[in-house]
Order: C-alpha cells, then structure tokens, then sequence
C-alpha cells in the first residue's frame, strides 16, 4: 500500500494546501465569476497576466490573488511559469474562463479533508462547454477529462514558446478521476472565437515552423474538410444547428490557417537563406 501524507491537510488559516494559478489578458468580464469559486478554500491564488488594460488587476487583487506581470511566450510557457511561482506542491490549473461546479469544489474538499495516497500524481474532472446563457444557441458539446489539479512533484508543463500542449504531462504516479465539472465559459460572440483561433493558429504556425515540421500541399488541401467533418460530425456539433455549423467552420479554418501559415513561414525563410547565400556569393 502506498504512504499517505500524514500532516494535517488544513493549514493554519483553514484553507486546503492547494495554490490555484491562472493566465489572463483583459479578463474583467470572466475572471470574478472563476475566482469566486476558489478564493474562499485555496491557500493561494496567482494570477499570471499578459499586459491587461481593463479592471482584471483590481479585480484578482479584490479576491486576495497574487498578481504578477509576465511577457507572453504561449500558452504552455505561461502555465509554466505560473506553477513555478506557486508555494504548494498541489496545484490546480485554471482559465480565467473556467468556473469549478459545486459538486467539483465539494469533492475536492473532501479529498483533501484525509491524507492523499502518495503516489496519486493528479485529478482528473469533466471539462464542459458552458453556453453563456440559456437562451444561447450553443446546447451540445461532448465532454472531456482533463488533468487540472496535480502534484507539482510528479507532473509539470513543459514550457516551450508558442507551444499551446499546456496539459500537465505525469512524470510518476496514477490519475484519479474526482466527480464534478469544470464548466467551460469560452464562448461570447463568433467574433469573439475568431479572434482567439486568429492568435492560436499564428502561435501554433511559429512552433510547428520553428521545429522544421514538413507541411505537404496534399495535407493542406485536406486539412480544413476533414477537420470540418471531425467537428461537425464526430463531436456533434450539428445538434447546434447553425451555430454549430459556424463553430465548426470557425475551428476548421483555425487548423487549415496554422499549417498554412507555418508552410508559408518555411518558404519565406528559404527564400531568405537563397538571398543571402547568392548576396555572399556576389561579395567573393
């Protein structure tokens, strides 16, 4: 049988040995809504910012989070960076976009209301696309499980720039799956999805150019209908009706965008390298 941790799990304050960390960028409208549900049991709160111009400064200061500045590198070296300033071994990963559900905090309460086995590494919980209101036109996602809160000692991010793999990747130790949602409130507007897919496919173009990854005229032709029918098809997102329909064409051209624009980066920097090669030719 694996050791427990045999100190108590509560600090001196009451509050469970858990820093929760978030990445933001003008987030005034989200943020209140996610840290309301931690603020009050976490030991610790950071906040990792990008250069945000509205209220989300005085808005994570009012909840009691330490708010710190940090150029953006990507999504995977600012998780990174924000786990590395927490104090506590357990550290739950959350968007500014994110809310736990009542069932997720409560059950996190109660794991951490005993000794936690050692050699569990992390929890995993459903991840839920969240409509902003009823009335929205969004009524169906499919579910996920992804690994949230984890044991900095066993599990870490592997910080690379313009890298968007922010999972946690486990070095040692088992998953447990811990009931409860994560309810993810990431839609707003069509326009507002088309400017965050704009920003990742150009993150992900630079990290896939940056690798030298080889991009086929025949993939490309490819890319956008069978990412297309993967949305719209395989994750139902035609039980949306129209704007399903937008979504999946939205999140089909965000990966057509990314391999074009990494192909059209490695032709840019060939064409570069000939340019200099004959301008260094030309001087002999």
């Amino acid at each position: 049988m694996p050791k427990s941790q045999s100190k108590s799990q509560l600090n001196s304050a009451g509050k469970l040995p858990v820093s929760v960390y978030y990445i933001t960028q003008n987030e005034e409208a989200r943020l209140p809504e996610s840290l309301a549900k931690v603020a009050s049991w976490a030991d610790e709160v950071i906040v990792v910012d990008s250069g945000s111009t509205d209220k989300t400064e005085s808005i994570a200061q009012s909840a009691g989070a330490r708010f710190v500045h940090n150029h953006w590198q990507g999504f995977a070296s600012q998780k990174a960076f924000a786990a590395s300033l927490c104090r506590n071994d357990w550290v739950l990963d959350l968007d500014a976009d994110e809310v736990l559900s009542d069932a997720l905090v409560d059950n996190i309460k109660e794991r951490f209301s005993a000794p936690i086995a050692d050699d569990i590494a992390g929890f995993q919980m459903r991840w839920v696309l969240s409509q902003p209101y009823p009335e929205h036109p969004f009524r169906y996602d499919r579910p996920k499980k992804i690994l949230r809160l984890y044991r900095r000692s066993k599990a870490a991010i592997k910080p690379e720039k313009d890298s968007n793999n922010d999972r946690p990747q486990v070095r040692e130790g088992r998953i447990v799956f811990l009931k409860g949602d994560v309810l993810h409130r990431t839609l707003i507007t069509l326009g507002q999805m088309e400017e965050k897919y704009l920003q990742l496919s150009s993150e992900q173009a630079r990290f896939l150019a940056a690798k030298g990854r080889r991009i086929s005229s025949l993939r490309l032709f490819g890319e956008f209908p069978l990412k297309f029918l993967k949305y719209y098809l395989l994750r139902r997102q035609f039980m949306n009706g129209w704007f399903g329909l937008s979504l999946s064409i939205i999140a089909a051209n965000r990966n057509f965008m990314r391999l074009a624009k990494a192909k059209e980066l490695q032709v840019l920097a060939q064409i570069e390298r000939r340019k200099s090669a004959e301008a260094g030719a030309n001087k002999e």
